[in-house]
This record gives structure tokens, C-alpha cells and sequence, in this order.
């Protein structure tokens, strides 16, 4: 039976079997806490500078048409520019295309364009579907560099949460050519500059264990409804990034947080995982025990938040002038709010 036929055959027998849970309660948690804190998160400085471009499709299927906004640095050159292609989280079931706002426009005020795209989610369809459709978002923005002013070779993937859990299988299919062939979908035209990380639930068979997520998240993500048959599913060990990295795989920065009841210890198994494969990378784990709890990094109003953010923006301006790019310049601006923030939203302070 065929990838595409056997995702079908699972989907319709977690309807039967799931039918009244078709909205599962996961979802509307995660929607309404992504909604109250949408509107401070996307405060920044640079709000009236950075050019949007909202809702590109990038791609249809099953009549469905899939989109992607674009974060345009305020002063664009004529050269080809960095970009950063956000996967936002939302337990494979919701999406946070706008909710991704400031993180995109910090990234968009050091000089890379951004992308924030959206997939199909859970449980309408399953895995690998909504990783087909990061792969085509991928792909899209690296065909169609000349639009948007980027450099196709630097094309750095970020993702919280699910979507982190997304763009490690991303990084996978890019430096593993069986892997794409077992799943039935299209290989990244090319290998993504770098791998950014918040909070990303990497492993399905660690979520099975817990049982808030087990009973709230997982089984709707995979469509099997205990572990052991997750287990016994023929695409299951296709889900757990940790089983297919190499040395190929793109430098990473991690982050996460150590009360996050979600992805506890994930972004250290994955940083030891990484080191011990030989890829480059670096994690950093929240330590306040009052605010690093899951996606903690994303919520710019808390300072211990705002801290942890830098290091992974540095990471990149790291990570970028490795490549031969300078965005010491916007970095600085970004660093300024942070360290400035109540006094640069006012304008009291210049970024």
C-alpha cells in the first residue's frame, strides 16, 4: 500500500474511532494562549519600517491553498540577502502564521527577509503531509529567490514546538536522500544554512509517555492512539528526527526551558545528539522557574524571555558571519530594544 493510501486508511480509522474529539481540546488551549499573547509579543520598534507581504501561496492541494508572509528588511540592497523560514508551532493542529509577528520582524531589523508559512494540519491529515508541505515552502522560497531578494544558499529554518519537531525533519530530508524516498515527498532543493530551534518536540515517543500529552496532542498528530501502536505504525520511526541525523545535518541552536511540562530536556538530548554526530551546534535552557515554561522565548514582554532571545539572535549573527554576511548592524538594533525594551517601545530610547 502506498504512503499516500496508507495515510488515508489511518485517517479515516481515527475519525471512526476519534470522531466526537475531531477538535481536539489541545487545540483550543493552544489557540486561545497564542491569542492573548500575540498581540504583546508583536510590539517591536521596528514595526512601521519592515514591509509585509502576507498571504503568498505557495501551494494548493486538495483544493486548499497554503500561504506564506514575507518580512522585508528596511533597508533591502540590491544583493541577494540572508532568510529565515519560520515553521510556527501549534501542536501540529493549529496555525500561528501571524502570531510569529515580532520574532519575524527582530530577525527582518538584523537584514535577512523572513517567511512565515503556514501547513495543513492535524488531524484533517497527518504526517508526513504536513512535512511535504515545510519541504514545498522550503523549496518555493529557494526557486523564487530572485523575487525576493534572497541568497538560495542561506536559507536558515526556525520552528517552535511542532514546528521545530518540522524543521529537524526538514533538516533530515535535506541531508538524507533514502529518507525523502521513504516518505514519498520531495527532497529541499538545496541544504538550509542553519537550524533554529524553540522549544521543538522532537520526539513522538517521548510525548506517548507523558499522559497530558499523549491524551491532548500526540495521538492527533500521528493518528494512532497509544504508543504501541504508534510503534507498530510503519511511519512512525519516520517522525523521530533523532533516528535519521548524520553529520550532514545543518548547524543548530537550540532553546528551551527547563519548566516546559511539554518538550521537557528535548533541546538537550537534542544538542548531545547533535554533538555526538559532529554537527555544530549550541543550546541554552531557561533557568527561571517562573517564566521557561514551554515556547518561553517567544513572549518578548518578560525580561528573562528577552535575554534568551539575544543569544539566539547572536547565534545568527553568528552563524551568518561564518558565511561571509555582516548584520552586526541590525543586531545591535535588536540588542538595543531588548536591553531598552519599556523605553524603546515608547520611542525614548532609538533602535
Amino acid at each position: 500500500m502506498s504512503i499516500k493510501k496508507e495515510s488515508r486508511s489511518v485517517r479515516k480509522q481515527f475519525y471512526r474511532q476519534y470522531g466526537m474529539f475531531m477538535h481536539p481540546l489541545m487545540g483550543y488551549i493552544f489557540d486561545y494562549v497564542e491569542a492573548q499573547r500575540a498581540v504583546p509579543n508583536g510590539r517591536t520598534p521596528f514595526n512601521a519600517e519592515i514591509k509585509v507581504e502576507k498571504d503568498i501561496v505557495y501551494k494548493t492541494v486538495d483544493g486548499q491553498q497554503l500561504k506564506m508572509d514575507i518580512y522585508y528588511p528596511s533597508k533591502l540592497s540590491s544583493d541577494r540577502v540572508p532568510a529565515v523560514m519560520d515553521i510556527p508551532g501549534g501542536g501540529w493542529m493549529i496555525t500561528n502564521r501571524a502570531r510569529r509577528d515580532g520574532y519575524a520582524r527582530c530577525f527582518a531589523a538584523m537584514g535577512a527577509v523572513v517567511a512565515v508559512i503556514e501547513h495543513r494540519l492535524c488531524p484533517s491529515v497527518f504526517f508526513p503531509s504536513n512535512l511535504a508541505d515545510c519541504v514545498d515552502a522550503f523549496n518555493f522560497l529557494a526557486i523564487n529567490s530572485h523575487k525576493f531578494h534572497i541568497d538560495p544558499a542561506n536559507i536558515t529554518v526556525t520552528g517552535d514546538s511542532s514546528g521545530g519537531h518540522l524543521g529537524a525533519c526538514l533538516g533530515v530530508a535535506a541531508t538524507d536522500p533514502q529518507y525523502c524516498k521513504a516518505l514519498n515527498i520531495a527532497a529541499p532543493v538545496v541544504k538550509p544554512a542553519g537550524m533554529i530551534f524553540v522549544s521543538g518536540a522532537f520526539s513522538m515517543r517521548v510525548m506517548y509517555r507523558i499522559p497530558f500529552t499523549h491524551t491532548l496532542m500526540v495521538r492527533y498528530a500521528s493518528g494512532t492512539h497509544s504508543r504501541r501502536e504508534f510503534k507498530k505504525w510503519h511511519l512512525s520511526r519516520y517522525m523521530e528526527p533523532y533516528e535519521f541525523i548524520n553529520k550532514d545535518f545543518p548547524p543548530t541552536y537550540n532553546n528551551g526551558g527547563a519548566t516546559d511540562l511539554l518538550c521537557f530536556g528535548e533541546a538537550k538530548r537534542m544538542a548531545k545528539l547533535l554533538t555526538s554526530k559532529g554537527v555544530e551546534n549550541e543550546y541554552a535552557v531557561g533557568k527561571n522557574i517562573f517564566n521557561s515554561g514551554h515556547c518561553y522565548m517567544l513572549r518578548f514582554p518578560f525580561a528573562p524571555a528577552r535575554r534568551d532571545a539575544l543569544k539566539l539572535y547572536g547565534w545568527y549573527l553568528k552563524r551568518q558571519q561564518q558565511l561571509g554576511v555582516d548584520l552586526s548592524a541590525g543586531y545591535e538594533r535588536v540588542k538595543t530594544f531588548f536591553t531598552n525594551y519599556k523605553k524603546a517601545l515608547k520611542g525614548d530610547v532609538v533602535c
